[in-house]
């Protein structure tokens, strides 16, 4: 089926997309469920910042992003190439989106994986990223302490590739830094009160 057979509009939106990767995220977590894809796909627009990505490529990776480990079974990767083929994508451009998913959070090199790799990260940083480092600490049963230092360390890893990313990524760390400095701080005072109650106690 060629893509003008398709229909180039529905090609080049998001929506065949979302409804065939929509189903492989329903065993995920909170934090990286389809709705983690809803807000990448939200944040793309603002992110293009006046530049002309490929649309087909860009609403595949943002709607197949949470699927990288996927690839390793032959047969996700066999359904996603004839589904891509399905909708008119040329072989080599099938070939290509495979490429390009499965390196775009790691090192993206195209336009297409940059912005979707920059609307996903942004999420890992701000207050956003603070709730969704709270939300996975506790579903593994972490203390604050160390959900604090993983949150830091999350905030601080992205390197971001677009000019409207990074410049969000400024303001947005160093808010979430503030917020953990002040978490922190309570925490410590928390813990004082209790080890003086202890002392007075044992006395």
């Amino acid at each position: 089926m060629s893509a003008n057979s398709h229909g180039i509009d529905t090609w080049c939106q998001p929506g065949p997309y979302a409804d065939q990767a929509r189903a492989y995220y329903a065993a995920k977590d909170p934090a990286h469920d389809f709705v983690h894809v809803q807000r990448i796909l939200a944040r793309l627009e603002s992110l293009r910042d006046g530049q002309q990505p490929r649309l087909h490529l860009l609403y595949f990776l943002a709607c197949f992003h949470g699927l990288v480990p996927n690839l390793d079974d032959p047969g996700f990767r066999r359904d996603t190439a004839a589904f891509l083929e399905s909708l008119g994508w040329p072989a080599e451009e099938v070939t290509q989106a495979l490429v390009s998913l499965e390196r775009h959070l790691k090192e993206p090199m195209l336009l297409e994986e940059e912005l979707v790799h920059d609307a996903n990260f942004l999420e890992a940083v701000g207050a956003f990223g603070i709730a969704k480092a709270f939300t996975t600490g506790g579903a593994r049963g972490q203390h604050y302490e160390e959900t604090i230092e993983r949150a830091r360390f999350f905030i601080d890893r992205p390197v971001f590739r677009t000019r409207l990313g990074k410049d969000l990524a400024v303001e947005r760390r160093s808010y979430a830094h503030a917020f953990l400095d002040v978490l922190e701080a309570e925490l410590a005072a928390e813990l004082s009160v209790r080890s003086e109650g202890i002392r007075r106690t044992a006395r």
